[in-house]
C-alpha cells in the first residue's frame, strides 16, 4: 500500500510562502499603527496651534495691538514671544490631553498695514519638545498656522 504525502521540499515551500505572507501582515499593522499615532499627534500639535488663535481672534485688534506695545500682559496661558511648555497638570484652570506636555508653543503678534487698515497677524508654531516619543511618532517636528485680525473700519 503506497501512501501519498508531501515532501520536504513542498513543505519548505509551503512555510517559505506562509512566513512571506505573515511578515508582511505584520509590517502592515506596524505601517498601520505608525500612521494613526503620526495622525493623532498632528491633531494635536493643530489643535495647540489653533486654540490660542481662537481666543486672540475673540479678543480683537484693540487688545492685540495693546498686548504686542507692551502695554497690556497677555493671559497667562498665552505668553507671546517666546517658547513655552504646554504644561499638563490636573490642578490647572486649562486643561490638555497629558501628551500635551510633549510640544511646546511659541505664540508671535506682528502688525501688519494693508492700506488704511491695520491689522495684527498672530502666528502660533508648536513644536515636539525635546528627545519624546512625539518625535518618533510624528513625521513632522512642529506644525504653524497664521491668522489675520483686522481693525474695525471707521
Amino acid at each position: 500500500m503506497k501512501r501519498r504525502g508531501f515532501s520536504l521540499l513542498e513543505v519548505i515551500i509551503a512555510m517559505a510562502f506562509l512566513s512571506v505572507a505573515i511578515l508582511s501582515m505584520f509590517w502592515m499593522n506596524r505601517a498601520s499603527n505608525q500612521g494613526s499615532m503620526d495622525a493623532y499627534y498632528e491633531f494635536l500639535a493643530f489643535s495647540l496651534a489653533r486654540e490660542p488663535i481662537e481666543v486672540f481672534r475673540g479678543f480683537g485688534y484693540d487688545y492685540l495691538k495693546m498686548v504686542a506695545d507692551g502695554n497690556v500682559s497677555p493671559p497667562a496661558w498665552y505668553p507671546v514671544g517666546t517658547m513655552k511648555d504646554i504644561e499638563f497638570s490636573l490642578m490647572s484652570d486649562m486643561q490638555y490631553p497629558a501628551e500635551a506636555r510633549l510640544f511646546q508653543r511659541l505664540i508671535e503678534l506682528t502688525p501688519v498695514t494693508a492700506g488704511k487698515l491695520q491689522g495684527m497677524r498672530i502666528k502660533v508654531t508648536v513644536a515636539v519638545k525635546g528627545q519624546s516619543r512625539v518625535e518618533v511618532w510624528m513625521s513632522r517636528k512642529a506644525v504653524s498656522l497664521e491668522s489675520l485680525v483686522m481693525e474695525r473700519p471707521k
